[in-house]
């Protein structure tokens, strides 16, 4: 009788990128390295975490927002592995990789108890696939704009997006796909009434120097 094995995970690929890392600084160019058996979705999800975790890492909104909307596009597209040199060069120090990872695994352990393949029509077909790229690209640019204090979630709405798409595609979780659709649409709604409450609030401050 034959055994069949178990496929592999989201979560078991996060540990090994930490074994992996064994103690020292990572490169993105050896995170692509050992994610490029997964695809750009996996990609994808690792250059989210810094966006999600509870660790702030400078400087790394707008090289990783830009590469995480180039992984959204040339899924759309179907196209390989790429990212521009300015993020492939970019060094993780390990303790800030080891909070990342680890609560990347965390967040994908309790994701994993629900993901199935169940519609899939809404991620097997050309048109799927189209708009799970564009859906993950859009969620990206939200998420690398640098929205200031006091508003809240302004990462993690659209992190969290990025993460249900891609996790839609690589499971084949349509499900999962149109949640991951509804947090985009929540998080564009969400950064125009910010855009509108600080314009609003630009004409108040005027209006109340002018007199």
């Amino acid at each position: 009788m034959l055994e069949t094995t178990a496929p592999r995970r989201l979560s078991d690929d996060l540990k090994a990128l930490l074994k992996a890392a064994d103690g020292r600084a990572m490169p993105v160019r050896e995170i692509l390295v050992h994610t490029h058996g997964r695809g750009l979705q996996t990609i994808a999800i690792v250059l989210c975490l810094p966006f999600l975790s509870p660790v702030s890492v400078p400087f790394l909104s707008v090289p990783f927002g830009v590469a995480i909307a180039i992984c959204g596009l040339r899924i759309a597209f179907r196209r390989g592995p790429w990212l521009p040199e300015i993020v492939l060069s970019k060094n993780i120090p390990f303790a800030i990789l080891e909070k990342m990872l680890g609560f990347g695994i965390r967040i994908h352990l309790k994701l994993e108890t629900f993901l199935r393949p169940r519609l899939t029509s809404v991620v097997d077909s050309h048109a799927g696939t189209l708009a799970a790229g564009f859906g993950i690209a859009l969620a990206a640019f939200f998420l690398s704009l640098p929205i200031p204090p006091p508003f809240p979630l302004t990462n993690t709405i659209p992190g969290f997006a990025i993460i249900l798409l891609c996790l839609g595609t690589l499971e084949r979780d349509g499900l999962i796909a149109i949640i991951g659709y509804a947090l985009t649409t929540i998080a564009a709604i969400y950064v125009a009434a910010i855009a509108l409450v600080g314009k609003a609030g630009v004409e108040w401050l005027w209006k109340s120097i002018t007199g």
